[in-house]
Formats: structure tokens, C-alpha cells, sequence
């Protein structure tokens, strides 16, 4: 079959960095990933489900790994080589209780202990937070803190790979392609938002306005009752989707300060609001992003890193003046949502459809053309783009854009 590979080469990985530094395009020859038109990969164990890809997402995470500007703190919690794909939607024929029947399903891409067939779980997983698994390197599966990243169940980039039947939800009928390829970015913004301290009535600032923003701006629309939400919003197509999603749009780090500074209605000294936001959800995870941030955070509010963060070097002053709380959230597991415990994915595919995600997936490309596709993942904001996707059954790219 084909698939997209990724292997360990410390050369092309210094490579990767290189270009990266300079600001040039990604290049295939230099990179350690490459197309396998004759990539073999078997079931990890009987159990196992094969599933069919449709579609595959690029995260920004994946766009960290292509131009090596991600941390190496996963380095030991990976198997190569492995087929990147984290957001995935596939049909199987193995979906328990419809054995048979082909049915579409989108990936509930952490390998915590059930999906690595470990029958005694660990504590976090017994709570039902697989996302916070300590037994990722043990199991039936090589290590890989994710699907897309383990050696053993291969990825969405790629026309097959294998999942636990505990990772497989059924999508809902009145859901596009498009639209159920963001369950799992979705899932992930859902578990940011509800695990903030919003109960009503917050300030909430959103910035960056990138997939992650979003469809974070998304979930605040779906879940949450804030007061105010504020979107901070680079391009002109970004404004536009944040303001369908109810958010106020400001444009710059000087408006957002202004909006700040009337929100709390505190006033400005220097550069500086010494009010804020209640809440600040980081969707960029860069050194400024996250300084800023913390600037725009009232005292004692909370900055929630959404995007997933490079290595950084960060001045945490204003962590400590303003007596802040930093918090990361990753993935998705187990919510409370109206009084009663969700499944993080069976929460997003039962309040995505009113929210028209789909619009949100741009272009869609073959596997043949990966240099292209990461290259315009690298470049949505300045493209009017938001989500690339993969289809390894196509022989052309296609526009999926439905407009704002």
C-alpha cells in the first residue's frame, strides 16, 4: 500500500532544522519522510481493527516534526520508523456490534492502556484519562503516545493502518467527510475549553486564530457561557471565521490590549494593561505568544497553552507578579458536560454538525504530493487556508472550501 513514512535520520533531521531556521520551504529530499508505494504493515494482534483512510488532517504538530522545531521530549516515547496521521477518518468493516457492515469512524488517536491491550490499567486510564497514560511505551503496541506517532498501527497518511476497537467512534449520518475529519481537532479544543475555570460571565481572550483557535473559538460557542470572548486574529479570512463563531475580532496585540484594558477596566502603564483577560486560551505556543498571554491575563486568571509549544526561552514575570495559573491541556478523555461524564469524542460528534466545521478543511491533497501539501500547511495563514487534509485514494488536490 502507500504510505507516507518517517524515519530516524539525525543528518536529514539537522537538515529539517536548518531549513526551518532559515525560513525556507519544506523540502522533501532533505526531510525524513518519504513516500512508500509499497509499505507492508500487519495487525498488531488479532483484535485489531483495519480501517480504510478517507482522510487525514496535517496538524501543527506534524508541521513541528517536518521542520524539526518541536520538542524532543517525545523522542523516547516513539518507534520508527511510523506514518504520521493523527486525524483520521476511515470506514472499517470491524466496528463492534456491526461486524460487517462497512462504517465510517474517526480515530481516537491516544494509545493509552486499553488501545495497547493492557488489561490492568493504569490509574489515569482507570479515570478514564487515557491522554495522561503512564504505560505508553508497554502493551501489545510499540511505544507512541499517539496513533501517527507508533511504529506498530501505522497512521492516516497512508491508505491502511490499525486500530483498538476501544479507539473507533461511528460517524453520525448527517455529518460530511469534511466535517467529521475535525472531530479529533475538535475533541481536542472541547477538552481545553471544558477543562477551564469558566462556570459564566468570564472575559475570555482566544489567541491566534489558526485551526487551533478556531476551533477553540468553536467549543467556547458550543459548551461554554462566557461574558465575553475576544479573538485575536492575524488574517482577514481568520476574522471572519472567529466572528462566525460569536467572537469579538481585534487585529493586533495593541487592540487586544485596548479590549483588555475596557474589559476590566483597569488602565494601561507603560506597554502594559494592568488588567486583562479571565481567561487566556494560547493557540500558538510560540515565545510571545505565551508572553503576551501573560501580559493580557487579569490578576490571578488562568492561560491555558492550547497550542502545542516549541522550546522556548520566556520571561515568567508576569506569571509570578499577577499570581497566574499556567495550565496545558493535550488531547481528550473524559468530560463533564450538564451534570453527566462524556467521552470527549462522543460530545464533539454530538455538537459539531450546527457548527459547519467542515468549511474549516481548504484543500485536500494526494499523497503523491506531500511536499506540496506540508508547504501549504506551513503557509494557511498567508494562503486564506485553515485546515490541509490528505485522501489517499486521490490522484489530484481539490479545493473543499464552502466559503466563509
Amino acid at each position: 500500500m502507500k504510505a507516507l513514512v518517517f524515519g530516524r535520520s539525525p543528518s536529514k533531521y539537522a537538515a529539517s532544522k536548518a531549513l526551518g531556521t532559515l525560513g525556507a520551504r519544506f523540502r522533501a529530499g532533505a526531510s525524513s519522510l518519504r513516500l512508500d508505494g509499497f509499505f507492508e504493515l500487519g495487525p498488531p494482534a488479532p483484535e485489531y481493527a483495519a480501517l480504510q483512510v478517507k482522510l487525514s488532517g496535517i496538524c501543527g504538530s506534524d508541521l513541528g516534526l517536518l521542520t524539526a522545531k518541536s520538542s524532543r521530549y517525545f523522542e523516547d516515547l516513539t518507534s520508527f520508523p511510523f506514518v504520521p496521521g493523527h486525524e483520521i477518518l476511515a470506514t472499517t468493516r470491524a466496528m463492534p456490534g456491526r461486524e460487517g457492515e462497512e462504517v465510517r469512524v474517526v480515530v481516537e488517536s491516544v494509545l493509552g492502556c486499553r488501545a495497547r491491550g493492557i488489561a490492568d490499567l493504569c490509574a489515569q486510564c482507570a479515570s478514564g484519562h487515557p491522554e495522561l497514560c503512564t504505560s505508553t511505551v508497554a502493551g501489545k503496541l510499540e511505544p507512541g503516545v499517539q496513533t501517527g506517532y507508533c511504529n506498530s498501527t501505522g497512521g492516516g497518511w497512508s491508505e491502511q493502518l490499525y486500530a483498538h476497537p476501544s479507539q473507533l467512534h461511528p460517524v453520525p449520518a448527517d455529518l460530511s467527510d469534511e466535517e467529521a475529519l475535525m472531530a479529533e481537532p475538535f475533541a481536542c479544543a472541547l477538552h481545553s475549553v471544558l477543562g477551564a475555570p469558566i462556570s459564566g460571565g468570564e472575559n475570555i481572550l482566544v489567541l491566534g486564530a489558526g485551526s487551533v483557535g478556531l476551533l477553540t473559538l468553536a467549543a467556547l460557542d458550543a459548551v461554554a457561557q462566557p461574558g465575553s470572548v475576544t479573538a485575536l486574529a492575524r488574517y482577514s479570512h481568520q476574522a471572519a471565521l472567529a466572528a462566525s463563531f460569536d467572537a469579538q475580532v481585534v487585529r493586533s496585540h495593541d487592540e487586544a490590549r485596548r479590549a483588555a484594558r475596557s474589559l476590566s477596566r483597569t488602565m494601561q502603564v507603560g506597554s502594559r494593561v494592568t488588567g486583562g483577560f479571565d481567561v487566556v486560551f494560547d493557540c500558538v505556543g510560540t515565545a510571545d505568544s505565551i508572553e503576551a498571554s501573560l501580559e493580557l491575563a487579569n490578576p490571578g486568571g488562568t492561560v491555558v497553552l492550547a497550542g502545542m509549544p516549541a522550546p522556548q526561552r520566556i520571561d515568567l514575570s508576569a506569571l509570578w507578579h499577577k499570581q497566574l495559573k499556567l495550565a496545558g491541556t493535550y488531547a481528550y478523555g473524559q468530560e463533564t458536560y450538564k451534570g453527566r461524564g462524556w467521552n470527549t469524542f462522543e460530545l464533539a460528534l454530538s455538537t459539531m454538525a450546527p457548527l459547519e466545521l467542515g468549511r474549516l478543511v481548504s484543500v485536500v491533497y494526494p499523497l503523491e504530493d506531500f511536499e506540496e501539501a506540508v508547504n501549504h500547511a506551513l503557509s494557511a495563514g498567508r494562503r486564506s487556508a485553515v485546515k490541509i487534509a490528505f485522501d489517499p485514494r486521490a490522484k489530484s488536490s481539490r479545493s473543499s472550501q464552502k466559503g466563509l
